[in-house]
């Protein structure tokens, strides 16, 4: 290492000069950098400065300025006459022209993301070169666009060049979620092709302290002041469950039911039961469908409520009760069968669930289709009782049982036409995305041919 002493440089002509040439084309390059290249560039220098100051003088002699620059930027010497070489020889050389930053919207946004995670499906290693090129070929961004802006962009949106996780693998599906996901997927589609409506079924909530979960507050009111935020109420507040049902063009009239929860803690499921809802089904719902339905159930508790007949013992159920159980059905017991052995037994001759709901269904002329657990997103009431909950957050203001009603009065009325319908085409999306996804093929009736024949 060279050490030499400081003979100021910095306030001779020559240097005065060459600071007035660069500084154009340096910033030029440093403002466009994408990854934060200008702020470590700035970091290192001030290290190094610093250090020169403290020892009052330069580490290496000024006739060497590829070696100063490589000691500065912690790259090789070789690395820096090759980056010197093609700046010189590129249009780098020039000053940089304004970038105009390109804008996408929440379409290309959704379309990109869905791309990336096709290929994630597909196995597929993906590139920024890759990814720029395919998307432009599908129209997704324009010609024009850059791949720094395409970087800056899937940046933003949460994804990460970093070191893969090899062993890490994606949880798959129960079969029997899978199963019942694709035979709930053809039955709708089966009732479709017979002209039946979809009746979307499901309950939900809302409280009279209902709230957005952010908000912009001023952190320099103390948080007990009226002017800190919004000061929403605290507590749970009044609850109020609302059942109802609704199809493409909007609720079915006379389903909507809203009444005032018993308990606001908890979650509402306990404030409904087989009963209530069965009762709420044949004085609401039912009697206002003219035309044959087929209604789209979830699987809470009091929809799933078995039949006697088909309720299989279980493991708090007596031995006297399970050999009754058997001889009813006219099941062969072996003799001095210990009760572990009957258990097995009825399990392995357990009837096919029938439910008490699909019976009502069923004797009123209108079909049933039960979506399996954790598929909320095949049913379309669901977006619609969110947008709903978002205007209500957005306009409670005296946060009481009246302030509510009102406000579910003004989300029952927005929740128009048009919202349904994008609501069940969002449902059936992801109705056309399952059948992708779980290989579904329509079935195929028997070919005969007869070998008799040419």
């Amino acid at each position: 290492m060279h050490i030499r002493t400081n003979v100021g440089y910095s306030s001779s002509p020559a240097y005065t000069r060459l600071q007035a040439q660069q500084p154009s084309t340096m910033s030029g390059m440093l403002l466009h950098c994408p990854r934060g290249c200008r702020t470590a560039f700035v970091l290192r220098l001030a290290t190094l400065y610093r250090s020169e100051r403290t020892c009052g003088a330069t580490y290496i002699s000024l006739n060497r300025p590829y070696d100063r620059v490589a000691h500065t930027m912690g790259m090789t010497v070789r690395g820096v006459r090759q980056m010197v070489h093609h700046a010189n020889t590129s249009s780098l050389s020039t000053p940089a022209t304004p970038i105009t930053p390109t804008v996408f919207d929440n379409f290309a946004v959704g379309a990109i993301r869905r791309h990336i995670h096709w290929r994630f499906a597909d196995k597929q290693h993906l590139t920024l070169s890759v990814l720029s090129m395919e998307l432009k070929a599908e129209g997704v961004i324009p010609e024009h666009t850059s791949e720094t802006a395409v970087w800056r962009l899937i940046h933003t949106m949460g994804f990460k060049y970093k070191v893969s996780q090899r062993k890490m693998y994606v949880r798959r599906e129960s079969p029997d979620v899978v199963c019942r996901r694709i035979g709930a997927l053809r039955a709708l589609q089966h009732y479709r092709e017979e002209g039946m409506m979809v009746v979307y079924v499901d309950e939900t909530w809302f409280t009279t302290r209902m709230g957005h979960s952010r908000e912009w507050v001023d952190t320099t009111q103390a948080v007990t002041s009226a002017t800190h935020s919004q000061q929403v109420p605290p507590g749970e507040g009044e609850r109020f469950v609302v059942v109802a049902g609704g199809t493409a063009g909007g609720f079915v009239e006379g389903s909507y039911l809203c009444y005032p929860a018993k308990s606001s803690q908890g979650d509402y499921h306990g404030e409904m039961n087989g009963d209530l809802f069965q009762r709420w089904l044949t004085t609401h719902l039912l009697l206002s469908l003219p035309e044959p339905s087929v209604l789209v159930l979830d699987n809470a508790p009091y929809h799933s409520q078995l039949t006697e007949e088909s309720r299989c013992p279980t493991t708090a159920t007596k031995k006297a009760d399970l050999i009754s159980w058997l001889e009813h059905r006219s099941i062969s017991i072996p003799p001095a069968a210990a009760r572990h052995q009957l258990l097995l037994l009825c399990q392995q001759n357990r009837p096919e669930p029938q439910y008490k709901i699909d019976n009502t269904i069923h004797e009123w002329g209108h079909q049933v289709v039960r979506l399996p657990p954790g598929h909320p997103e095949l049913n379309a009431i669901e977006q619609v009782w969110g947008c709903m909950k978002s205007h209500v957050r957005s306009s409670l203001r005296q946060f009481t049982r009246a302030d509510l009603q009102a406000r579910l009065e003004e989300a029952k009325q927005l929740a128009n036409k048009d919202i349904w319908l994008a609501a069940a085409r969002h449902s059936q999306n992801y109705e056309k995305g399952y059948w992708r996804s779980d290989n579904i093929h329509e079935p195929v009736g028997p070919v005969i041919i007869n070998v008799a024949s040419d």
